[in-house]
């Protein structure tokens, strides 16, 4: 039963409405009555009304102010003024303060009753769209783990670049990275039967880096693959350098403690202290950098980005990082046509650079590293992590210390490129055709709703209004609102014909409720007025429905 209070100072209109009215069939009950603000208010904190029906004018208290202290209360209550004609702009301002509906004095009963069920109905949905939230919040509490992972995984691939949408996306997983170390794990077993259970002893790691770390620290843990998982080391405070060494030494532990436990070859690589969430693609950088080195390392170490520059001098690679960021513009956006000119003043560049063997072989395992990256994005794209189809086979280390020639190593990168870039224009190819078939269907069977649109069907499809346009004009070769608006006409042209439906009532059936307007589309269209398209078909002899 939804609950009422009546506040009014006459006795008789407070009795009035209690008594004039079935108060049970609106599955309503009047639980209190109130002669002033000041009573109202002790009895509206005590029972907590769903409705108050409620004069506009009394003893001791404004009206805006009742409502005001009312919705402090109760912020959903439904409040109806009572008001007589001549109070009738106060009670205008009454609604803009937060009442749902005013009625005029005298008062019909019928008029009351509406308002009520008016307010029932909105009360209904309000608490729909609140079981709904609840639902959704439960859902998603419960999806958080993965969701948090999926997004952190994006983030570090740079599948999301634009950083106030990171940061946004961030709050709204639940994720504070202050300062972060990230610990890339790759693990691996000589024994057949291990080799299947390694993300579980990744599983295992993540588990012992919150025993060992959880008490300063926040861990986050990304699977990358079934042998190597990404820990975001966060701490909850900026470490001075004794407690930086502890914290090393402690990871020194647990990697030994890991081995023991589990049997297993353990990699661990370090990046350098990382601030805040945006940092967290370099940071990756860092340790891809860091583990690719670990052939220079006893197998016992852990390897620290910040301990390779003293095994390693690197040319000044300016140059080097601006080709290697074209060439993978061009692998991820599926271009080819400039890739042999990349290709070839990349070679051209090492040669003037002087730089020693080991280091054009680290440049190049590390550009192919990164093309299969893109590969690990694309196949994360189109919801399938584990289509194998999609990596390379190659061992590229042992292809690359094969090579003899710059033209050599060029060949090899050539060729994965080349695979790369195929796969990357088949899957926009596929995204395209598919999403425009969605909207085109989408369209015929919503055309008769007045709120099609490009911005309803955008929001619907999840692609912006620009990116929606632009893609549908080069696949269909029109405007979307010029498809949308030819489909309605069309659709009015056979009602014209086939049924006695008045111009008007057309109109409505296509989805354009202004008749005015649907005339004059139709013209723009057609080159008639509805009533000259039906008086042209009959002169043709054409069978049209009187």
């Amino acid at each position: 039963m939804y609950k009422i209070v009546i506040v009014d100072d006459d006795m008789l209109i407070r009795k009035g409405i209690r008594n004039v009215i079935r108060w049970k069939d609106l599955e309503c009950e009047i639980c209190a009555e109130a002669s002033s603000g000041d009573e109202a208010l002790k009895v509206i904190e005590e029972v907590k009304p769903d409705i108050v029906i409620t004069d506009i004018k009394m003893p001791n208290m404004d009206g805006i102010e009742l409502i005001d202290r009312i919705k402090k209360i109760i912020p959903q209550c439904k409040i109806v003024i009572l008001t007589a004609y001549r109070e009738f702009e106060y009670a205008q301002r009454a609604i803009k303060y937060g009442a749902f509906d005013f009625l005029l004095k005298p008062t019909k009963v019928e008029d009351i009753i509406n308002v009520v069920q008016k307010a029932i109905n909105e009360i209904k949905k309000e608490k729909t769209i609140v079981e709904e939230l609840e639902k959704i919040n439960s859902i998603l509490k419960e999806k958080l783990p993965i969701l948090r992972e999926n997004f952190l995984f994006n983030v570090i691939f740079e599948m999301i670049s634009n950083e106030d949408e990171i940061l946004q996306m961030a709050t709204f997983y639940e994720i504070e990275i202050g300062s972060f170390l990230m610990i890339l794990a790759e693990c691996s077993t000589k024994e057949e039967r291990g080799r299947q259970n390694t993300h579980l002893y990744l599983l295992g790691i993540s588990n012992m880096l919150n025993d060992f770390l959880s008490f300063d620290f926040t861990i986050y843990t990304i699977y990358l693959n079934n042998s190597q998982a990404v820990y975001i080391v966060s701490s909850k405070k900026e470490l001075e350098k004794e407690e930086e060494k502890r914290f090393f030494e402690l990871l020194s532990q647990l990697k030994k403690a890991a081995v023991e436990c589990f049997n297993i070859d353990l990699t661990l690589a370090v990046s350098t202290w990382g601030r805040g969430i945006v940092q967290l693609p370099d940071k990756y950088k860092e340790c891809i950098d860091a583990i690719n080195y670990r052939f220079y390392f006893d197998e016992e170490d852990i390897i620290y980005y910040k301990d390779l520059s003293h095994f390693f001098m690197y040319v000044d690679d300016r140059k080097l990082k601006n080709l290697k960021n074209e060439i993978l513009l061009s692998v991820r956006y599926g271009n080819y046509s400039n890739i042999n000119n990349l290709l070839l003043e990349l070679e051209e560049t090492l040669k003037k650079s002087k730089a020693d063997k080991q280091y054009i072989f680290n440049f190049y395992y590390l550009l192919l590293i990164e093309i299969n990256m893109i590969k690990a994005q694309l196949s994360s794209a189109i919801n399938k992590p584990d289509n194998q189809e999609m990596f390379e086979s190659i061992d590229y280390f042992n292809e690359i210390i094969k090579c003899k020639s710059l033209s050599e190593l060029s060949n090899i990168l050539r060729i994965s490129i080349q695979r790369t870039i195929e796969e990357v224009q088949k899957h926009n190819l596929n995204k395209m055709g598919s999403l425009i078939k969605k909207v085109i269907d989408y369209i015929k069977e919503n055309y008769h709703s007045g709120e099609i649109s490009l911005s309803e069907i955008s929001e619907k499809f999840f692609v912006s209004p620009s990116y929606l346009s632009r893609l549908f004009k080069k696949e269909t070769g029109k405007n979307l609102s010029d498809f949308i608006n030819e489909y309605r006409i069309e659709k009015a042209k056979q009602l014209l014909l086939t049924t006695d439906l008045k111009t008007y009532e057309v109109a409505d059936r296509v989805g354009i409720p202004d008749p005015h307007y649907f005339s004059r589309l139709f013209k723009r269209y057609t080159g008639y007025s509805p009533s000259e398209y039906k008086e042209g078909a009959k002169l043709k002899g054409e069978k049209v429905s009187e």
